[in-house]
This record gives C-alpha cells, structure tokens and sequence, in this order.
C-alpha cells in the first residue's frame, strides 16, 4: 500500500512538472512561430548596394534619388536635380529593412484599391542597385485602423499586410523635404574673420590666443557666447524652404545685407541677405550661387548680433559708504 501511494505522489509530481514546462516552453515557440517575415527579404544584406530610390506618388508626382560617386545623394524632380538631405536618404532605406509583414490584411484582389496597393492609388517604391536590378519594389497604402500602422503590398503579390509602423511620412515628402538644407558647410575653427556690411556694421577677428576680438565699428573682446553663437550658425547654416524666381523678387539683385567668412586658408564664404518673407522668415543666397534659400529671423538675428549683446557687462563700481566718511 505504500509502494502505491509513493507511485501516485511521484505521478502527481511529473505531471505538474509537465505542466510547468509546457506553461513556460509553449509561450517562447509560440513567439518564435509568430515572428513577422521581413516585407523585403534580404534587404538588410543588400542595402548597401542601393544607389537609385524611385518614389512614384499619385498626388505629388515622381521623385528619383540618386547616389552619386562621392556617396553622397541628388533628387530630382520635375526635370531638376539638387543636392539631397542624405539623412532622408538613410531614413527611407532604414525604414524598408526594418519593415514587417505583421498580419494579413487581405488575399482579394478586389480589395486592393481599397487598402490604396494599386498603381495611381499608393506611393510605388523601387530601389535599385548600380547593375539595375530590384532590390525592393512595393507599393505604400493608407494607413490602418489604428493610425499608426500601414498597408503594404509588394509588387506583383496577391498578399496585402499591414505593418505595425506608420511609414507614410517618410516615403511622401514634398520635394523642400528631400532637399539638401544646408546653406554652408564649414568647419567653425576654420573661420579666421567673420565681417556684416550693408544696413549693419560688424567685423569680428580671431586672435593669437583663438578669441574673438570685435574690430569694427569699435575695438573691444567679444563677449563668448554671443561671438560662437554667430560663428557655429554661419558655419552650419539651413534652410526651411526654397523659393523660385527672379533674385529681383527676392531683393537679391540688390542685397540689403552680406555676411562674410574669411577662412584660414585664405577662401571667403557669403551669404547674401534679401527681403523678410514675413514676419519671421528672411531670402537669401550665397555668394556662388543664385539658389534662394528661406532663413528664419531669429538665425538671421543670432549671424548679426549687435554691438550690445557682443559686449561683456561693465563691472558695477562699489557704491560709497557716505557713512564712514
């Protein structure tokens, strides 16, 4: 009788331990099982060969991304092509390695119009390699009932999936958006002389000890933070829109103001400063170039600063004690 009670105690105790692992192992396959396919297979791997992106919008027409041989990009649009934002670049083949096929949205062909996979209905995306062979083709839908998810189909599938990512933004950008914003590239320790001419009045040097020194209209070191601040943003200069037309409608055939680097090296950088916009938005352009490029206000105020804000506080003088004298 004992023998039989410590049989059916032991079969008790493997049977909750089966339990156990079943409990704790068939959750971690399940997971494993469940794993959303990559909508793209392989393109991690392949991503780096990428040198033509092809973005087809029904509403916004056509733009093609091109890399160049230096590795850097161009878009072109509308039979133009500038110097692309090589950082929208980077988004758009990040976000289709990362893409998943998260769940099955539809196998109806009928229904694709619906989801917007069809050609003239979603963006059509192609990427390219140098030999042009595909190495991702799909098209972008609306997105899903959740806002933040996204149909997708690849070309030529029968399969609609929704992905878990809201990706439209970063395949439909107006054309402002793929361009390169920079204005000026240059390193700020190169700049030796920074100079404003025109409607204000400013020349600041640099000296052996690597301070700023204002020499014009008066002599006097320049306050730090004032004098970087106007340097860092010369150097890294950016645009927020690219207005077309004559430099006259602009107020850059007769530019109102001129910002001038002098470099270390002996080169000059300008930008030349037109028209307000608005309230709060400047044209400009650069000596080289006659691309007009929109500036906010305040990084046109930070590039001019006045005498005012370049100037250390004076040191408040001790007041006399009448009494103890």
């Amino acid at each position: 009788m004992t023998g039989f009670k410590n049989t059916a105690v032991l079969a008790i105790v493997l049977a909750v331990l089966a339990g156990l692992y079943a409990l704790l192992e068939r959750p971690l396959q399940s997971r494993q099982k469940k794993e959303p396919a990559a909508l793209v297979p392989d393109f991690e791997k392949h991503r780096s060969q990428a040198v033509r992106v092809t973005i087809t919008r029904p509403s916004k027409g056509q733009v093609v991304l091109t890399k160049t041989a230096e590795n850097a990009w161009t878009v072109s649009a509308q039979d133009k092509t500038f110097a692309a934002d090589t950082t929208a670049v980077g988004n758009v083949l990040d976000t289709v390695a990362k893409l998943r096929a998260d769940t099955v949205a539809s196998r109806n062909q009928q229904n694709f119009e619906g989801f917007e996979v069809t050609e003239g209905k979603g963006s059509e995306v192609k990427i390219e390699d140098a030999e042009n062979r595909t190495l991702a083709h799909f098209y972008v839908g609306k997105n899903g009932p959740d806002i933040f998810s996204t149909y997708l189909r690849l070309k030529d599938s029968p399969t609609v999936v929704l992905t878990n990512t809201l990706v439209k933004t970063v395949f439909e950008r107006e054309l402002k958006d793929w361009r390169d914003k920079a204005i000026v590239k240059l390193s700020k320790d190169d700049i030796a002389e920074y100079a404003v001419a025109g409607d204000q009045s400013l020349v600041l040097r640099r000296d052996d000890k690597g301070l700023w020194q204002v020499t014009k209209p008066e002599t006097f070191p320049a306050k730090k933070d004032a004098a970087e601040k106007a340097i860092s943003g010369f150097a890294g200069l950016k645009a927020v829109d690219f207005p077309e037309g004559k430099l006259s409608e602009f107020g850059l055939d007769k530019p109102k103001r001129t910002i001038t680097a002098a470099l270390k090296d002996g080169r000059r950088e300008s930008v030349l400063v037109g028209k307000d916009k608005n309230a709060y938005q400047y044209f400009v352009k650069t000596g080289g170039s006659d691309t007009v490029y929109v500036i906010e206000k305040y990084s046109l105020d930070a590039l001019c600063p006045s005498l005012e804000t370049l100037k250390e506080p004076a040191p408040q003088e001790k007041k006399a004690d009448n009494a103890t004298r």
